[in-house]
């Protein structure tokens, strides 16, 4: 047998800093009339670290 490569993904979240960065930027978003499925996404990538990997 051969053993097959996986796809491995972590979510880490960050620190507090970007955490209120991040969602004060999704609310001037929200107040400013953007779609919501350009903010929020936007905002959730700010806030956790996503590490890709083949283990």
């Amino acid at each position: 047998m051969v053993p097959r490569r996986t796809l491995q993904i972590d979510l880490f979240p960050r620190e507090l800093p970007f955490w209120l960065l991040a969602m004060g930027g999704a609310a001037l978003g929200m107040q400013a009339g953007v779609d919501p499925l350009i903010t929020l996404p936007a905002a959730f990538l700010a806030t956790v670290r996503v590490r890709v990997r083949l283990v």
